[in-house]
C-alpha cells in the first residue's frame, strides 16, 4: 500500500486539507472543504507506519463501518471515507464546540453543572444504545459539547454492534483503563 504524504492544501478524492488539529498516536484530524458537501468538515486519516498496534487499524475499520451506519442528533454526520488501497480517511461533519476534556481544568464543577452534563452524556449514550451500538471508550475526549449544551458522540473504534460484536480477539483489554467498566476490563465486549 502506497502511502500519501498528507500536507495542507493537497486534494484528496476531493476534498481540499486544512488546518491539521491533531495528531495523536493512532490518527491524526484535519480541517477539510469538499465542493459538494456544504459546512465545516474533518477528517480522521489513520496513522499507518512500521510499529504501529494492529488493533488501531482494525478499530479504524470498526469506525469506518460504524459510522456510515448511525445517525441522529449526537453522532457527527458521516460524509465519506477512503479505502485502504491507497489511503483510509473518514470525512464527517464538524462539531462546534469543544471535548468535555478542555473541562476538567475547571473542576470542580458546580453540582448543577455536574448534573445537567450527566443527563446529555446519558441521552446521547441511549440514542446510540437504541441503534444497537455500544462505545466501549466513553471519556471526555470523546464527548464534545456545543455550545448549547448537546453532548455528540465521537471515535468509534472500540464500539461493537449488534451485528458485529466484536472484531479483536475475545479476552482483549481494549480502551482508556479509568473510564473502563469492570466487564470491559476483564475482557467481556458484548452488545
Amino acid at each position: 500500500m502506497t502511502r500519501l504524504p498528507l500536507e495542507t492544501g493537497m486534494l484528496l478524492d476531493g476534498f481540499r486539507l486544512g488546518t491539521r488539529l491533531h495528531r495523536g498516536g493512532m490518527a491524526t484530524i484535519w480541517e477539510v472543504a469538499h465542493p459538494e458537501h456544504p459546512g465545516p468538515l474533518l477528517m480522521k486519516v489513520p496513522v499507518l507506519s512500521e510499529g504501529v498496534d494492529p488493533a488501531a487499524i482494525v478499530g479504524f475499520e470498526m469506525e469506518q463501518m460504524i459510522l456510515p451506519r448511525l445517525g441522529g442528533p449526537h453522532v457527527p454526520r458521516f460524509v465519506a471515507q477512503g479505502d485502504f488501497s491507497l489511503q483510509p480517511y473518514l470525512v464527517m461533519e464538524q462539531i462546534p464546540g469543544p471535548s468535555l476534556l478542555s473541562r476538567l481544568p475547571e473542576l470542580p464543577l458546580p453540582w448543577e453543572a455536574v448534573a445537567k452534563i450527566g443527563a446529555a452524556v446519558a441521552v446521547a449514550l441511549d440514542d446510540l444504545h437504541r441503534q444497537h451500538v455500544v462505545h466501549l471508550d466513553v471519556k471526555p475526549s470523546n464527548l464534545l459539547l456545543d455550545h448549547e449544551g448537546h453532548v455528540w458522540i465521537t471515535d468509534f473504534g472500540l464500539a461493537v454492534t449488534q451485528n458485529n460484536p466484536n472484531l479483536t480477539m475475545s479476552g482483549d483489554m481494549l480502551g482508556t483503563l479509568r473510564y473502563m467498566s469492570p466487564e470491559q476490563a476483564s475482557g467481556r465486549r458484548g452488545v
